[in-house]
């Protein structure tokens, strides 16, 4: 028997976060599917449910169907959960907090890459972050991480109260932001540590 969807949340527009009866789960994008994708691909949706399902608001709405096993919204159930298994992206997007000196103080996954990139990362010693960095020099509400770039992606890294350093630049202005190229994991000095985004 074919595995079904267990639990889906939607985590960026057109991006759904699945979990499968065999354990197989991550992040699925379904924007080519409604807006690239010829018709013939996905035989069960139609031109009005993918009109419909184009509009963030409406395709949020996702729920799973228990008696199929797969995705709804409403009455529609466009999408196979054999395609959906195979669309699944696992990758996730960790944080490790170093001393100085390179020790592992921690490791976080944060989430998978669209849910965390679709708000960007937060980091400081407030509970609230996405990233907890409970050391010396570090402010509660530190600083943002967002990524964007199109064809040349980057990293956009920007100061909230304190100072941070990654890619060659430092700053302690409230609100500058500076971009840097995503060609490895991004290394920001916040206080007494480094936080490496992979």
């Amino acid at each position: 028997m074919a595995a079904v969807i267990l639990e889906v949340r939607c985590v960026a527009p057109f991006v759904v976060r699945l979990r499968f009866s065999d354990g197989h789960e991550g992040e699925a994008n379904l924007k080519p599917c409604l807006f690239e994708w010829e018709p013939e691909r996905v035989p069960d949706l139609t031109a009005e449910t993918r009109d419909w399902l184009r509009s963030p608001e409406n395709f949020q709405t996702v729920r799973v169907d228990p008696e199929t096993g797969t995705l709804a919204w409403g009455e529609a159930r466009p999408f196979s959960a054999y395609l959906l298994y195979w669309r699944v992206q696992k990758s996730r997007v960790t944080a490790t907090l170093r001393s100085k000196e390179g020790a592992v103080l921690s490791t976080v996954e944060i989430g998978g890459w669209y849910e965390t990139w679709s708000q960007g990362i937060s980091l400081g010693r407030a509970e609230t972050n996405a990233v907890v960095v409970d050391q010396e020099g570090v402010a509660p509400f530190h600083a943002r991480v967002t990524v964007g770039g199109g064809h040349h992606p980057c990293y956009f890294v920007e100061v909230v109260e304190g100072t941070t350093s990654a890619g060659g630049t430092t700053s302690s202005t409230p609100g500058e932001r500076w971009r840097v190229p995503a060609r490895a994991p991004l290394l920001l000095e916040l206080g007494a540590c480094v936080v490496e985004i992979s």
